[in-house]
């Protein structure tokens, strides 16, 4: 029986990709190096086609072969594809492999389980995108609410492309969508469900979401239904029952989760813009100093806010606000903008010359870091006379380069614009588009200002796009970053941000009220005794420091146990300077082993500044706080920085600043924390209600709809309810108690929602006693949350290893989570055994995939083969293996996975005379075992099968409501079988036509998920 997914997600999506410009391509009878190239998937004839009609040349076949044989060796490097993606951009020996410039010379196919396969390995994913007969994307689809969702198929992918038999397959892939066809849950931090993309990766796979903005022009690209296409589609899959049927109709609309994000990111319009110009190779150093290469796929708020960019410049709109929260990738999407841009310009006849603008040192050096990092040619401007040359250079030595993936950006710090700063007309036929990108816009430009001005007097030509995620509103004097830079371009809020798994929430923890108290009476001693008459001597006082730095540290370490991490940093923002500097020298007399940083603008040199910040962003750094007054508010991004202990009051954009320095994503934290000494409520509320107002004003909607950075108080408490009440059941103040109680269950469901529950209780800990919830928080401290904890991670564990040994469920990949603890224990033996484990290893999982890829489960001779494979795990205690017995094991493996190999490919030729019909594969054999047969020949009960089989699909496709009636179906196929028998000479009795034909009918009836 086919998988539901089949059903309900994969056939559905494949037939609305017909329906957005891609022609569906049968594989049944197309044989590998004949019809496509098995080392690479490309199909020849389309890839030919498509090379003669893009180069307007005639292409044979061996000039085609050889270009094939060209790209496989490129596909061989070990770059993650990089070599390979820039022939996608360039083109080879001449030969222009996609048409960037006309969408529609391109040919785009669709095809369903394409084996991708290297000797022993392979997988097939459900749905291949073919552009030019070229394998670049494809989708993963799984049923609603599927167990372990979409990240079992992360990991699986994961798995896969970190496997160098595929290298070939992950370097020829540039986009991957996986889907279980349901819509996102915002509130889940592990993408377990909905629609993603990601480009390919060796490592762990960069998931992204795609919130739709363009509904209308997505669903004006949706053609028509064709019905001969559909029912071709699901004759060639095996699915004729399901036409027709509620499901499919309901499956095939084009507003399914599913649906929609293959027209988001596959509808060719789309899908080629992301191959031209959305496609980033990022290289970074690692904390061992090595470099690493990523491959990033532009983020769906690029994706539209480059489109908005677009559409303002084709209607004269020379400048404008790109509003953006923090972390959401603004210097990306700069380098993202300067590809397309480029392009823009060139078919206008103009060579535009791209600056991006800072106001900070720091800022320069760290985007000149980040763009080089994605492949750019970076010129640092160093002082007014180099942006001079900069501006007025024609750009002929710098920005003509080979490809559109290759920009030229300078970068400038606002300090080095000077009255001479100004552009020059040239005298001879060269047209200068310059396009200024102005980071972090605002701060330091105003009406009338010296820097705005010299801004706009260096080229009042100029392109300007303001880049902000805190954009200055409500000021007076007409000084707002929208009345400076114009109208808002696109604008993504903290919300969507949150909600995609760029940023996080925050959680504010309150004071301990003994404290404040205790904090009161030092101020009033140090004005009332001491005589202190300023409020900053009183708090720079030593006297108030000290307790300070004494609560800071302790909330600190126990934060780090808390939270089960100790590579957590910190940061203390001062009120003032000097007290900065008291707190720093505080904190390295009270704990000698806790390292803080302090950096202020005038303590040591800008490198040694540098250097800090570099070594804190580290997950290994060795220090565990920064202590600040104004620097590093902004634009530094340390994702391990999860604390920040404000000491002073900061308002307005500066406010939201500073609070979303602890809001990038870290290990499995929920939120970033931060300890409100200056009581910021007032001021935060304030703020966070203008954005909205802006923010809703701007798109005429309702800014409830919108939410701030902090997480609701209410939804907490909500959540801390919940907790008590799942943890109710259990013995949770005795571990060993506990163990026994979980020891019993074996309903992983309950296990996870428990777990969930303990690990929940780690994130709200310190927020429960503030919630009234006392009991929760003196009862269950966090120390016995993680000991808890483990415990039911390893019985679920547990569970997963009984499953994968006992092979009860083929279909899962449990016997892949088994396999990762048995290469966990093989780490523990010596280097010759490790050859010998790794070959058994290697071994198991070749097998269990011989087992698993078996289309008959009732075969007899296949039934035999897995009972001695289980017979043979029953008596092993596989985690404790000695060399001896893993090499004879792997032996026996060997032979059991050569039998059942034999078996699955005499399974996989008679399903070919089938049309790839797994039913009736099922069928004949049943037919030819069950005595008596109705005949011994072979041939004579194909020729008898394949009549019923092409008779029984047409009355099926021409009428589904048929299936609804199980006694009438039948006797319809029992007519069928008997008037073939007939054709064929065959007389059957009766029981063996009502066996023949009642098992077809209920293989069919099977097939929708209705029982016979």
């Amino acid at each position: 029986m086919e998988r539901p997914e089949d059903k309900y997600v994969k056939i559905p999506a494949v037939i609305h990709a017909t329906r957005v410009g891609y022609q569906y391509l049968s594989i049944r009878k197309l044989e590998a190096d004949t019809d496509f190239d098995p080392d690479t998937n490309i199909f020849h004839r389309q890839f030919r086609e498509a090379l003669a009609r893009i180069n307007r040349c005639g292409v044979d076949e061996a000039r085609e072969r050889h270009l094939v044989a060209q790209l496989r060796q490129s596909l061989d490097a070990d770059d993650l594809g990089r070599t390979f993606f820039k022939l996608l951009q360039t083109g080879i020996e001449g030969y222009r492999l996609i048409d960037f410039d006309d969408i529609g010379n391109n040919s785009f196919n669709v095809v369903t389980e394409l084996t991708y396969a290297n000797g022993e390995d392979n997988f097939r994913p459900d749905i291949t995108f073919l552009v030019n007969g070229m394998p670049l994307g494809f989708m993963e689809a799984k049923r609603q609410n599927n167990k372990d969702g979409i990240k079992a198929e992360r990991d699986r992918m994961h798995s896969r492309f970190s496997n160098k038999a595929f290298r070939r397959f992950a370097n020829i892939t540039q986009i991957m969508v996986f889907s279980n066809n349901q819509e996102y849950d915002n509130s889940d931090r592990h993408h377990l469900q909905g629609s993603f993309y990601a480009s390919s990766a060796y490592g762990n796979l960069a998931y992204n979401h795609f919130r739709e903005e363009n509904k209308e022009e997505m669903t004006a690209i949706v053609g028509p239904r064709n019905e001969e296409t559909e029912r071709f589609i699901l004759r060639d899959n095996n699915l004729t029952s399901y036409y027709g049927s509620g499901e499919y109709e309901s499956s095939i609309l084009p507003g399914t989760p599913a649906n929609r994000i293959v027209s988001s990111v596959f509808s060719p319009q789309r899908f080629i813009f992301l191959l031209h110009y959305g496609i980033a190779y990022v290289e970074k150093t690692n904390e061992e100093g090595v470099k690493e290469l990523q491959k990033h796929v532009m983020r769906y708020p690029q994706f539209f806010a480059t489109q908005a960019v677009h559409a303002k410049l084709d209607v004269g709109v020379k400048q404008g606000v790109i509003w953006h929260t923090q972390g959401s990738g603004k210097t990306a999407l700069a380098f993202f903008l300067t590809r397309c841009l480029r392009d823009f310009y060139q078919a206008r006849n103009r060579i535009a010359k791209f600056f991006f603008i800072v106001d900070r040192l720091d800022l320069a050096d760290q985007a000149a870091d980040e763009f080089r990092a994605r492949g750019a040619v970076v010129n640092v401007v160093s002082d007014k006379a180099g942006f001079t040359r900069a501006l007025q250079s024609s750009g002929d030595d710098t920005n003509v380069v080979s490809d559109s993936q290759t920009p030229v950006i300078t970068v400038v710090n606002i300090q080095k614009f000077a009255e001479d700063s100004i552009s020059v007309k040239f005298d001879y036929s060269l047209d200068i588009q310059r396009v200024y990108f102005i980071d972090e816009a605002h701060r330091d430009y105003k009406n009338g200002g010296a820097f705005l001005t010299k801004l706009v007097t260096s080229d009042r030509d100029a392109v300007r796009f303001a880049l902000t995620g805190t954009p200055l509103i409500g000021t007076k004097d007409g000084n707002n970053t929208r009345q400076v830079f114009g109208d808002y371009i696109h604008t993504y809020f903290y919300n969507q941000s949150i909600a995609d798994g760029y940023t996080l929430k925050l959680l504010r923890e309150d004071i301990q009220t003994e404290f404040r108290v205790k904090m009161r009476q030092i101020v009033n001693g140090l004005q009332e005794v001491d005589k202190l008459v300023k409020l900053d001597d009183v708090l720079e006082n030593d006297r108030y420091v000290e307790p300070l730095v004494e609560y800071i540290v302790n909330d600190y370490i126990q934060s780090q146990i808390r939270l089960g991490d100790d590579s957590i940093g910190a940061m203390i923002v001062a009120r003032s300077a000097e007290q900065a500097r008291r707190i720093y020298a505080k904190i390295c007399e009270f704990d000698p082993d806790l390292a803080a940083e302090l950096v202020l603008y005038n303590e040591g040199t800008k490198e040694h500044r540098r250097e800090i910040c570099e070594s804190f962003k580290k997950e290994d750094s060795p220090i565990n706080i920064l202590v600040v007054f104004n620097m590093l508010l902004t634009g530094f991004d340390a994702h391990r920085l999860k604390k920040l202990y404000l000491c002073r009051t900061i308002k307005a954009h500066n406010l939201l600043q500073a609070l979303t320095r602890v809001n990038r994503p870290y290990h499995d934290l929920a939120y970033g924390y931060v300890v409100d000494f200056a009581d910021i409520t007032e001021e935060y509320d304030k703020t966070n209600r203008a954005y909205l107002n802006e923010l809703s004003g701007e798109l005429q909607e309702d800014y409830n709809k919108y939410s701030g950075l902090f997480e609701d108080q209410e939804a907490v408490e909500q959540e801390l309810a919940r907790i008590k009440d799942i943890l109710f059941g259990y013995t949770t103040d005795n571990v060993v108690e506990f163990q026994n109680e979980i020891g019993l269950i074996d309903d992983k469901a309950q296990l996870i929602e428990l777990r969930n529950a303990l690990a929940r209780y780690k994130d709200l800990h310190n927020v429960a006693k503030m919630q009234g919830y006392e009991d929760l928080y003196n009862r269950f401290d966090v120390a016995k949350a993680s000991e808890l904890l483990r415990d039911v991670n390893l019985r679920i564990q547990t569970i997963n290893n009984k499953e994968a040994l006992s092979l009860r469920d083929m279909s899962t990949g449990a016997v892949n989570v088994l396999l990762n603890q048995i290469e966990f224990h093989f780490r523990r033996i010596s280097t010759d055994e490790m050859v010998i484990a790794d070959r058994f290893t290697d071994t198991l999982r070749q097998t269990y995939g011989s087992f698993s890829n078996n289309i008959d489960p009732k075969d007899p001779e296949y039934v035999n083969l897995m009972e001695q494979l289980k017979k043979k795990f029953r008596k092993l205690n596989i985690e404790e293996m000695t060399s001896e017995e893993m090499t004879a094991t792997t032996a026996e493996l060997d032979n059991l996975k050569r039998r059942v190999d034999d078996v699955n490919r005499r399974n996989a030729a008679l399903a070919k005379k089938y049309g790839g019909d797994e039913k009736f594969v099922r069928t004949h054999k049943l037919a030819l075992r069950t005595p008596p047969p109705l005949t011994t020949s072979n041939i004579q009960m194909f020729d008898m099968l394949i009549r019923v089989k092409t008779a029984t699909d047409e009355m099926v496709l021409d009428n589904h409501n048929v299936l609804g009636n199980i006694e009438y179906f039948r006797k319809k196929v029992r007519g069928q079988v008997s008037g073939s028998c007939r054709d064929e000479g065959l007389t059957p009795t009766k029981d063996q036509l009502f066996g023949i034909a009642d098992y077809i009918a209920n293989e069919y009836v099977d097939e929708i998920g209705k029982a016979a």
